[in-house]
């Protein structure tokens, strides 16, 4: 979709403010003060507050709003949130912030003074087209924190929490504790329910401005690194940041030991995550309408990550004629782990209708639940399935499609990963399934 062109007033303040952000990263002129001095020091009644601020003043669009300007335009990924987060707790309570450096020499924390008394080099557009250069004022504190929290994330990857965490215990996950996948993608818990149900937050590749992802459910995911980094984890003490993160006290390993156990298949994991964490039983048409809105929200979640990935492609057109994206972009832009796992919901979706306390059950969302599974015969027609969960695919359009249509065009192969697949094709509506042309799509 070619976005409207914006009036220059804005181009010339955004230029400015990009020029800003990479100024930051520059050395200062001169060192004096940290970005922020610590008051108070992490311990348990701190982390506690942490894990209050996270489940109840936490939520997925906190770093996307255009009134603040300490986050306006913030770009992120699941590892920058995740550090994001942290800083700014830490920051607001006086707390310290310290993690390991890349490379293992020495740490990154709120001491730094890299930014005090700096003057940024900005550019400015004029209208004849000509591009002023010219210092801008001395950074003030919120300028300092924001080219703190850039760094630490242009810094920081996946990889970086597994040295900063330690894994935790499946009864003792709370939130402000992530989920961790080094190198692929990293949640955070938002909430547990009495139930033990719980609720997680991410932001996703490539990095952007933009709300995060909520899914009402568990990852889809089970422990299964050899080296135990991945999984349920905690933010190290600063006492133990260098300590081996099976050897900081309340470490844990038994998650891994419960993933063998199920024989590494997610859903049987999740349920023994939930039973670790529950205080009542969850009911069954409350599980059912979990589900389902989990499934309903994880396909909405889909069509920016899909949208952006077409805006990149036709970004790379316009500006460099080229109409395939090289093997890094291909790995940022495609979809195929996301879509596995989309079709792993229907699966666990389509379990529950198997399950001998269906028919004895009734439930609001029970009739939309069968029909996502069958045509006819009494299943809800397509208004009403769009009426029960639409998914707009289709902004420019106007299209939306329902769950049923989308589980058909999965179960069928249509729905492309490869970002260079049109939008029809990336949504299956297509009627034939995509034949990738690129080098990168081909694996060569």
């Amino acid at each position: 979709m070619r976005q409207p062109r914006q009036p220059r007033r804005f181009a010339r303040f955004f230029a400015s403010l990009l020029a800003l952000g990479a100024a930051a990263l520059a050395a200062p002129q001169k060192t004096e003060a940290a970005v922020w001095t610590a008051t108070n020091q992490w311990d348990e009644n701190w982390e506690r507050l942490y894990v209050d601020w996270v489940r109840d003043a936490f939520h997925k669009d906190y770093f996307h709003n255009s009134a603040d300007r300490l986050t306006f335009g913030l770009e992120l990924d699941c590892a920058d949130a995740i550090y994001t987060m942290r800083i700014l707790f830490a920051h607001r309570n006086g707390l310290p912030f310290v993690i390991n450096a890349p490379g293992g020499k020495g740490v990154l924390s709120n001491e730094t003074t890299r930014w005090d008394n700096y003057r940024p080099t900005l550019r400015e557009e004029q209208d004849d087209g000509r591009w002023t250069t010219y210092q801008g004022p001395v950074y003030d504190d919120q300028q300092k924190l924001r080219a703190f929290i850039e760094h630490v994330n242009e810094a920081t990857v996946t990889w970086s929490l597994v040295n900063d965490t330690y894994p935790v215990a499946l009864s003792e996950v709370r939130p402000g504790d992530i989920y961790l996948i080094p190198g692929t993608h990293a949640y955070i818990v938002k909430d547990i329910a009495p139930t033990g149900a719980m609720t997680t937050l991410s932001a996703s590749s490539p990095k952007a401005w933009r709300p995060m992802a909520v899914v009402d459910n568990f990852p889809s995911e089970v422990p299964k690194d050899a080296s135990n980094r991945d999984g349920y984890r905690r933010f190290k003490p600063e006492a133990h940041l260098r300590t081996a993160p099976a050897r900081v006290p309340g470490a844990s390993l038994e998650q891994w030991s419960v993933a063998k156990s199920v024989g590494g298949d997610w859903s049987a994991f999740a349920m023994a995550t939930q039973e670790a964490l529950a205080k009542i039983q969850e009911t069954f048409p409350q599980k059912a309408e979990r589900l389902f809105g989990t499934l309903c929200n994880y396909a909405i979640q889909r069509v920016d990550v899909v949208n952006i990935a077409l805006d990149a492609l036709r970004r790379k057109e316009e500006n460099h004629g080229s109409s395939c994206f090289g093997a890094g972009e291909y790995g940022e832009y495609s979809t195929p782990t996301r879509d596995a796992k989309l079709a792993g919901h229907f699966r666990v979706l389509q379990t529950l209708t198997q399950d001998p306390q269906w028919g004895a059950q009734d439930f609001p969302a029970k009739r939309a639940i069968q029909s996502v599974f069958a045509r006819g015969g009494g299943a809800l027609n397509d208004e009403e399935m769009i009426a029960a969960c639409a998914v707009p695919f289709d902004y420019m359009g106007g299209r939306r499609m329902d769950l049923r249509q989308l589980r058909e065009a999965v179960e069928a192969r249509r729905v492309a990963s490869d970002p260079h697949a049109p939008l029809d094709y990336r949504w299956g509506v297509a009627g034939q399934a995509w034949r990738p042309t690129c080098p990168s799509a081909r694996g060569s």
